[in-house]
């Protein structure tokens, strides 16, 4: 094989990678001449709940999933693609309020026959006005091929030294990648105790 050909891969592909890291619905396009695909998939986080003198639960992370898969002889097919939006943060003070869970990612079919995979957003931490709020719980995924991995709970805060739980820590995924990590409970005294909102999901495809 010539040097060219080694940098560029058999076939004279070169690997692509196609990132989808903002809240919404896409569509992947399988490029000409790859022939295996690598997905990666990220629930949501959720948002951590707030206080007024205890400590807010902490949101939890969203699940993960990962496919391995031939794509040899179908460039140009496509996929759904649907990325999870954060939970939002749950408000402080007298009136506070449970954060909001994190929304779930997806991969489906379109024109290429790929097996449907959903990670579902984290749980939202419940809010306490001056006791402990308990973590949200995290949500499980389906679909991978190779992994299916549920996310992280929250930790429940700690209502007698009013600092809020920590949110769930994120799923690491290939190389160490990470998303959709929860959001801390909120604090008394700090951003007049609301919680942390989660993070967004996140989709990867890596072609090769």
């Amino acid at each position: 094989m010539s040097i060219l050909g080694i940098f560029l891969g058999a076939g004279g592909f070169t690997p692509q990678t196609s990132t989808y890291a903002s809240a919404g619905t896409f569509t992947e396009t399988i490029p000409l001449n790859a022939t295996g695909m690598v997905v990666q998939v990220w629930g949501a986080g959720a948002g951590g709940g707030g206080t007024l003198s205890g400590g807010g639960g902490g949101g939890a992370s969203g699940a993960y999933a990962r496919t391995s898969q031939s794509v040899a002889g179908q460039g140009g097919k496509t996929m759904s693609v649907t990325v999870g939006a954060p939970g939002a943060a749950g408000a402080g003070g007298a009136g506070a309020t449970n954060g909001t869970g994190g929304g779930t990612s997806t991969v489906s079919a379109i024109t290429f026959g790929i097996s449907a995979m959903l990670c579902a957003g984290g749980g939202g931490g419940v809010a306490s006005v001056a006791g402990s709020g308990a973590g949200g719980s995290a949500g499980a995924a389906s679909g991978g091929t190779v992994v299916n991995t549920s996310g992280n709970n929250g930790t429940i805060g700690n209502g007698v030294g009013g600092s809020g739980g920590p949110g769930g820590a994120a799923v690491a995924g290939l190389l160490g990648q990470t998303a959709g990590g929860g959001g801390a409970g909120g604090t008394a005294g700090i951003f007049s105790g609301a919680g942390v909102a989660g993070n967004t999901g996140l989709v990867v495809f890596t072609y090769t």
